[in-house]
């Protein structure tokens, strides 16, 4: 199923309304959507005839920070009827609640942390709303952590083209651990030198 999803994302790649599809992926994908937008960014800018990769940057940004705020909406008013059961569909119920002593302390670095690892953005959204985190630093952190993300692979993604495609596909894993052990090394320092442990 989800194999299926990332070859329809991808073949969208090749459309004259790719740009769009873009801005549809990365919306959806900040509140329900399983697939990356990266994967569309990637084979976009992996053809001879490419788009400005600044621009795909910027419009996967804008779009994925707004779609961050969709899903902070429906955790904040509907997370009992819609959010609830993505959150559940995903088997993250444990994460949210550990999220929500998490963000009432640190929203600002959870958001930015949130938004630059490979752990499903969409959770962290919907329980930012669930939780009622404060909705500017909410935004200002997305917006600086995912316009970090989607820059970076976009600026790879058009210097390597078809190169990138297979080095982030073949190390999306290995880049997620990574990127996951970092995030939660520097939660539990910050945590640990809040408290004066450290």
């Amino acid at each position: 199923m989800i194999q299926k999803l990332v070859d329809w994302v991808e073949k969208w790649a090749d459309h004259r309304h790719a740009k769009k599809a873009l801005a549809l992926v990365a919306f959806t994908e900040s509140s329900f959507f399983p697939i990356p937008p990266f994967v569309l960014i990637v084979g976009m800018l992996a053809h001879e005839k490419k788009p400005s990769w600044i621009r795909l940057a910027v419009i996967g940004t804008l779009s994925s920070v707004l779609g961050g705020v969709f899903g902070y909406f429906i955790g904040k008013f509907f997370y009992g009827y819609i959010g609830a059961p993505l959150v559940a569909f995903y088997g993250l119920t444990a994460e949210v609640a550990y999220l929500g002593n998490i963000f009432r302390e640190h929203v600002f670095i959870t958001i930015l942390l949130a938004s630059l690892s490979p752990a499903p953005y969409k959770v962290f959204t919907l329980s930012a709303g669930l939780f009622a985190v404060n909705f500017w630093m909410f935004i200002f952190a997305s917006l600086v952590g995912r316009s970090i993300r989607f820059f970076v692979v976009s600026y790879f993604a058009d210097r390597y083209g078809i190169r990138a495609k297979q080095f982030i596909i073949r190390q999306q894993k290995m880049t997620a651990n990574i990127l996951f052990i970092a995030a939660f090394i520097s939660v539990v320092y910050i945590i640990l030198k809040i408290q004066g442990i450290l």
